[in-house]
């Protein structure tokens, strides 16, 4: 019977691993190996007829639930109708964590070591190009944001979703060897920087100088450490570079104008922060009734509203597309309170069971910041890497950790 659940977990890892590398390769590849992870844990469940169910996971599931539900009284049916489809790898993703049997901490050390691995050598792969298209160019953008992995057609923050889990993780794992565990970071952490997401960054070094400054036992060791990372952050953005431009640019934010003008002129040009608030005040426009700050106008039922006002204030054609570029915000706008208040009860019980499941923390954290910025489940690569991370988080053996990582 041992023999049996070793075969089946794994299987069940390997197929994981699967999933999570092909978020990187494109919609069919993430979709095919998805449909294959969902249906091999259904097998694995009806097998092993472990029918408890983890309740835990059920706010997450009725979050699903209630985005599918919201068609009822959508603003827009037929877009509604759309985002369901969209959605409903995360209500897959929610019904199998509801009874999967426990997952062993050697068995998710694996996934996650093999995960790092192959998106460090995606990552030399990447910078190698890119390399050799700046020397025939002479363009640097290349080498940097979105351009760095558009070969592979990705976005640059969801790219730095990843690979900041890998370097945090990579961190704090206290088995292995010192020298693959040293080139890891180094590639990921390179990477990440010409990643050049602000929000990650920021919450990648605050969250390592944590994470070390506490590990390190000696004061001149944490002193070492705290100067390593001041040094390197002055460098950045001391020196002219692109990474500091991205930062420095913040700061000729016009709150006043974003959220008061009556009309923009164009060829404006806007800073993050700027896009972001836009966002904001379109929210306040729409919710203009008590049942939408309760219920929402329905799932993906925003985009023709936010399209209309952008249109009135004379904003760049491609913010007429956008969406909130903020998770809690989409949500309220979509959901309501209601929808709003279930991921936030989610994510604590995520991030209380992130307490016992230490490694696992650093996720928890960027998901949550990064919610700040992106609608992170409201895409297919976010809906897949945070539903497959958030399923693992509740399905680990604590007790089996704390017997096999060493102290």
């Amino acid at each position: 019977m041992r023999r049996t659940n070793d075969i089946w977990e794994t299987t069940f890892g390997y197929l994981t691993l699967v999933l999570l590398c092909s978020i990187l390769l494109g919609y069919f590849f993430s979709s095919l190996a998805f449909g294959i992870w969902f249906a091999f844990s259904i097998i694995w469940i009806v097998k092993t007829k472990h029918f408890n169910i983890r309740k835990s996971i059920t706010p997450f599931l009725c979050f699903s639930l209630f985005s599918f539900v919201s068609v009822i009284w959508s603003v827009d049916k037929p877009q509604t109708m759309h985002g369901i489809g969209r959605q409903i790898p995360l209500f897959l993703f929610a019904i199998s964590g509801m009874f999967l049997p426990k997952i062993s901490y050697i068995e998710a050390r694996k996934i996650f070591n093999r995960f790092s691995i192959f998106i460090c050598c995606l990552a030399l792969v990447l910078v190698i190009q890119a390399v050799f298209r700046y020397f025939k160019y002479e363009f640097e953008g290349f080498l940097y944001y979105h351009e760095l992995v558009s070969p592979l057609e990705l976005n640059a923050i969801y790219v730095s979703y990843l690979v900041s889990f890998c370097f945090l993780y990579t961190l704090q794992d206290n088995q292995g060897k010192v020298i693959l565990k040293t080139i890891k970071l180094l590639v990921l952490g390179f990477f990440l920087i010409l990643l050049s997401s602000k929000m990650i960054l920021t919450i990648t070094v605050f969250t390592s100088a944590i994470m070390m400054f506490f590990r390190i036992k000696r004061n001149l060791h944490r002193l070492i450490l705290l100067g390593f990372i001041f040094l390197t952050s002055v460098l950045i953005l001391v020196f002219a570079n692109p990474i500091k431009n991205r930062f420095v640019s913040e700061f000729n934010t016009s709150y006043k104008q974003v959220l008061n003008e009556k009309s923009f002129e164009k060829g404006r040009v806007y800073t993050g922060i700027e896009a972001r608030l836009l966002q904001v005040r379109v929210f306040k426009e729409i919710m203009n009734s008590p049942k939408k700050y309760l219920l929402g106008v329905g799932l993906d039922a925003s985009k023709k509203e936010i399209k209309r006002i952008h249109t009135r204030l004379n904003t760049p054609v491609r913010f007429h597309t956008y969406n909130f570029h903020n998770q809690y915000l989409q949500i309220f706008a979509e959901l309501g309170i209601v929808g709003l208040l279930m991921l936030i009860i989610s994510l604590m019980l995520a991030l209380k069971r992130a307490f016992k499941i230490k490694y696992l923390l650093p996720f928890i954290i960027i998901s949550i910041s990064l919610f700040i910025t992106e609608s992170v489940i409201w895409r297919q690569r976010g809906i897949l890497f945070f539903g497959t991370l958030y399923i693992i988080l509740f399905t680990l053996d604590n007790q089996n950790e704390s017997k096999e990582q060493p102290r």
